[in-house]
């Protein structure tokens, strides 16, 4: 998979300026195109836990898929939501696909608003709705077998199953 190749620019509706994508292996944070009113940011970065299976031993690593054109499309709309929603100046968000070890990054978000209350609530808003609807899909990798978290989309938290 490419490097985040969606270039910032202006959301429909919205001077915001927007990076989404897919990114092989770990995210990281990153600068963010800075608007002159914006006073606050807000950034969040999903990590890989270390964890233990009770049958196949300690995680190795997650590895996560991906239908690009779909997720792409899914990134830029929930960019562009929260950008008129919570009116961010700037959004980034981009998703890992490929392997990720324990202690790195799978999802990074970053945004800027004019005040920290816009910039947390639209940088929530955008990992709980990204939770709830990214069609990403992992693999989970432990030392003694693999297990794959089923359906859309890699964090399903509302099943009642762990969240990454």
């Amino acid at each position: 998979m490419p490097a985040p190749h969606t270039p910032p620019q202006a959301a429909a509706g919205s001077s915001a300026r927007i990076e989404t994508g897919l990114q092989a292996g770990p995210v990281a944070q990153g600068d963010l195109p800075w608007p002159d009113d914006c006073g606050g940011e807000a950034c969040f970065v999903g990590r890989t836990r270390g964890e233990d299976h009770p049958e196949y031993g300690p995680l190795v690593r997650l590895e996560y898929e991906a239908y690009a054109p779909m997720a792409e499309r899914v990134l830029r709309d929930m960019a562009e939501t929260a950008a008129r929603r919570f009116g961010l100046g700037a959004v980034r968000m981009i998703h890992s696909i490929g392997a990720v070890d324990p202690g790195e990054g799978s999802v990074i978000i970053q945004v800027a608003a004019p005040h920290r209350a816009e910039a947390f609530d639209g940088c929530r808003y955008l990992i709980d709705t990204l939770k709830r609807a990214l069609p990403v899909w992992k693999r989970e990798i432990w030392q003694r077998g693999e297990t794959f978290v089923e359906g859309c989309p890699a964090h399903p938290e509302d099943r009642g199953e762990r969240d990454a």
